[in-house]
């Protein structure tokens, strides 16, 4: 009889009129853990994005987004007034150290509390980062941060600088949150110092590619880090400034996103 229930169907997919039990097996993808074999790649990637931000960041505002090591210089410099060429630079650091430091402490927590490496979390966790990097590039895009066509940044406003700084830092700690989470600490999210001296004091540092998976993981994000500095370099010459280069920089968070819907399940 059409009006008999059928017993595989489950009662909110017969509510809402789907096919079968399509609503149950979405929700069971969107629950799965993703296979991470190959995620290191995606960790590649963030370090190649983390360029792009602190490259264009350091050149418009004398601070970093995520390498907070070098903000945390610049912060103990404002004590002497220094550096002389970047007025207000301890201020700009202090809200990148406390922005990162608060999407640290967010990240971990909400991705913990709802699967650190399920499809869905990944995807969340990915597209609000973009969605921060576009707040930011359209803040810039549209002069409220920025003018003379995309290459001078003003300075004389460091409360309304500060909003992007916020924003792309709080968005970095997410970078590091996700290697962490995945599983590749190896690989540089956010900083290289302690990177090089794996690097360098690696005994099998000379063995063959296929001997020695986290050398290569390490090398690598040294390699798209420094990718990322030099294309986020060139791009902030061109016209369209640090808007261009934070609009790749949200693309490919969101591209990421996007990828762990279709990511290999564990």
């Amino acid at each position: 009889m059409a009006s008999e229930k059928r017993a595989d169907i489950p009662d909110e997919d017969l509510q809402l009129g789907l096919p079968l039990n399509r609503r149950s097996r979405l929700n069971k993808r969107w629950k799965e853990t993703v296979d991470t074999t190959f995620a290191d790649l995606i960790c590649l990637l963030l370090c190649l994005n983390t360029g792009l931000c602190d490259s264009c960041a350091f050149n418009a505002w004398s601070c970093f987004l995520a390498m907070q090591t070098g903000n945390t210089i610049v912060l103990g410099l404002g004590a002497s007034h220094q550096p002389l060429g970047a007025p207000n630079g301890w201020a700009r650091s202090i809200v990148s150290i406390a922005s990162f430091v608060i999407g640290a402490m967010t990240f971990a927590r909400c991705t913990k509390a709802l699967g650190a490496r399920r499809r869905g979390t990944l995807f969340l966790s990915f597209s609000f980062q973009a969605l921060l990097i576009i707040i930011a590039a359209v803040l810039i895009q549209t002069d409220v941060i920025q003018t003379q066509s995309g290459r001078a940044f003003t300075l004389d406003r460091p409360l309304l600088t500060c909003v992007p700084i916020a924003l792309l830092a709080f968005q970095s700690a997410g970078s590091i949150n996700s290697t962490r989470m995945l599983g590749f600490n190896e690989i540089p999210g956010v900083v290289l110092t302690s990177v090089y001296y794996d690097i360098a004091s690696d005994a099998a540092l000379f063995d063959g590619i296929s001997k020695n998976a986290k050398r290569n993981r390490r090398i690598g994000g040294v390699v798209m880090l420094l990718t990322g500095a030099i294309v986020g370099g060139w791009l902030s010459r061109t016209e369209g400034g640090m808007a261009l280069v934070l609009w790749l920089a949200a693309a490919l968070k969101f591209c990421v996103g996007v990828g762990w819907l279709f990511w290999t399940p564990a």
